[in-house]
């Protein structure tokens, strides 16, 4: 069956989000670590890892509760400086993969639909795009936060095929999580594509769902694969 549209999650899919994340978190550990933090920095690193893991991306007391985690007292100063020093270095790394723009515009050109279905929250995704100047390549956007969940799910993934009126069996949904975007993407019978990049690019299925249609490390790797179903 030829494609007929394209769906692609956002966070190191369109770019290295988690080589921007890593970045930042550390640049703002050592920011506190100058302005007082009585804490090597790889212990407040390690340990600011795991806060993000337990409380998500979006929580925004992350240096709060370092300081709870490591012990210490509240410390406005420290937490500040952390603050400013992740969002100085956060915009410099927030760029697209080398080929994520020759990419989805030879895409168009070949007059592929092209769509994001991604979780988050639908301002901060929105923000990304706009960033990485995506904004206007795609023809629909869906952030799950807009179907009632914080994690992707197979209703983010059928409003963005409505969108841009496409079939799922027809279309191919490009993600990097097994679990939580190539699994949902599987249920919707899509054609799916696992991004082996960022954290998750070593993990391997763990249940038959969670097996991706095909893998690759490169964007540009679609074309092939969808000129071998023409």
């Amino acid at each position: 069956m030829k494609v007929e549209s394209l769906i692609f999650a956002v966070d190191d899919v369109l770019y290295d989000t988690s080589f921007q994340l890593s970045a930042s978190r550390m640049s703002a550990v050592r920011a506190m670590k100058e302005a007082g933090l009585p804490v090597d920095v790889e212990t407040a690193y390690r340990a600011l890892e795991e806060i993000v893991k337990e409380t998500g991306p979006d929580d925004t007391r992350h240096f709060d509760r370092l300081l709870e985690r490591l012990g210490l007292r509240w410390n406005p100063e420290v937490i500040a400086a952390g603050v400013v020093a992740y969002r100085a270095t956060s915009p410099v790394y927030l760029k697209p993969f080398a080929d994520t723009v020759p990419t989805l515009l030879r895409l168009r050109d070949e007059g592929y639909k092209l769509g994001v279905a991604s979780q988050g929250r639908a301002v901060k995704q929105w923000q990304k795009l706009i960033d990485l100047g995506l904004e206007h390549v795609f023809h629909a956007v869906t952030v799950s936060e807009e179907t009632g969940s914080e994690t992707l799910t197979t209703s983010t993934l059928s409003k963005t095929l409505e969108k841009v009126g496409a079939r799922s069996e027809a279309s191919i949904f490009v993600g990097c999580d097994l679990s939580r975007e190539i699994a949902v993407a599987n249920a919707t019978k899509m054609i799916t594509v696992r991004m082996k990049t960022g954290t998750n690019r070593t993990t391997a299925p763990r249940v038959p769902g969670e097996k991706p249609t095909f893998e690759v490390d490169r964007l540009s790797y679609l074309l092939e694969i969808i000129h071998s179903r023409v």
